[in-house]
């Protein structure tokens, strides 16, 4: 079944297109990550909206919420996360590598790797812990004093942990404002106040227009190339059973596979056998 698609006037802070171009604001994107990671950060830069990393033609890509830089040898990759698909730690780890891929060219020193903070913000509390706030450094577990010092750093941020006061009345009110919508200071003011300009810009609804229309002529391909992927498998089958190159033909549509690749598939059973 095919995924409802929201009206650019129905999209909510949760909804990963609208967090995007809210945190394009640097006053907005700043002011949070200093909340989360409890430092001050001199500057950012944006590297892309939404930007997509696809190291090979084939390989699974991802495409990235909020990507920043900030100027001091460090990248911050933001994502709203809504469903508790049970993937999380997989999924964080599959982002950093495609991160620094994207980051490192080719020919240069792994120690030209910028520091990496990964950070997801979930509408579930992913560990049941009632953290607001889970952070993850590689340490050796035979003696956890002692860091990897990777400088690869991820962060969960769960909105319904019980412990939202102890990192300041700023990120407090912006776990409420995740809650319940709830406008509780100047900042999630600002945030909700930026939230209903995206609805109402008619420039920012045909950017959602255009990424929708993408996503679907996307989904078109990858369903052909699992159309394809199954036709292949099938000629196969046939062909190691017995049947006939005419009787597989007529069986399997030129839409799928053509004479050419039909022949291709034919030839290379029949030399194994």
């Amino acid at each position: 079944m095919a995924k409802q698609t929201k009206r650019i006037e129905d999209l909510e802070i949760w909804d990963d297109f609208m967090f995007g171009v809210v945190m394009q604001k640097k006053e907005l994107c700043k002011p949070l990550l200093e909340m989360i990671l409890q430092v001050k950060i001199k500057d950012i830069k944006y590297l892309e909206l939404q930007k997509t990393i696809r190291n090979r033609y084939d390989a699974k890509g991802i495409r990235l919420d909020v990507f920043v830089d900030d100027g001091e040898e460090t990248v911050y990759n933001i994502e709203i996360q809504t469903t508790n698909q049970k993937n999380l730690p997989k999924r964080i780890r599959y982002y950093r590598g495609m991160i620094d891929l994207n980051i490192l060219e080719k020919g240069r020193d792994y120690s030209q790797l910028k520091k990496s903070y990964v950070i997801f913000i979930c509408n579930y509390d992913p560990f049941k812990r009632g953290q607001c706030i889970y952070r993850f450094e590689n340490l050796c577990t035979d003696d956890p004093e002692l860091k990897l010092g990777d400088d690869a750093v991820a962060i969960i941020v769960n909105p319904y942990g019980n412990n939202d006061a102890e990192m300041g009345k700023g990120f407090s009110s912006f776990m409420e404002y995740l809650r319940s919508g709830k406008v509780t200071d100047a900042y999630t003011e600002l945030l909700a106040d930026e939230v209903d300009s995206v609805r109402s810009s008619e420039e920012w609804r045909r950017e959602y227009m255009l990424l929708i229309e993408r996503d679907r002529e996307n989904q078109d391909i990858g369903e052909k190339r699992g159309a394809k992927k199954t036709s292949y498998k099938n000629a196969e089958n046939l062909f190691k059973n017995g049947a006939t190159y005419d009787l597989v033909r007529k069986s399997i549509s030129r839409d799928d596979l053509s004479d050419e690749e039909l022949k291709n598939i034919y030839d290379s059973v029949m030399h194994m056998i």
